[in-house]
């Protein structure tokens, strides 16, 4: 469980279409989190780049706001996860094991 001080910074990717995350994505950072997919969806490019290397911990919540976003999108659209950390495609394989929306790249 992450400590109740928890941060999440967004920045865009310089050499892509979406966004990096820093910090933790849990209950104190969701709104921050919730905004910058609603901005990442915004952007009508076929692949939306989501850097999660440096996120140390998503909570259950947070995989759920992915997930709803990718269903949002239009056909052909998708975002990819870049290092998202490792119970991030556990929990996605288990809740939302049909998603074509979301691909993870090592």
């Amino acid at each position: 469980m992450p400590p109740r001080g928890a941060v999440l910074q967004i920045n865009p990717l310089p050499d892509s279409s979406g966004l990096g995350a820093i910090g933790e994505i849990s209950m104190n950072t969701r709104s921050v989190w919730q905004q910058a997919l609603n901005q990442l969806v915004e952007r009508r490019t076929d692949v939306l780049h989501v850097d999660l290397s440096r996120v140390r911990f998503v909570d259950v919540a947070g995989v759920t706001d992915l997930a709803v976003t990718a269903q949002r999108l239009p056909e052909g659209q998708r975002i990819v996860l870049h290092r998202p950390p490792p119970q991030l495609p556990r929990i996605l394989e288990h809740f939302w094991p049909d998603i074509a929306a979301i691909e993870v790249a090592a």
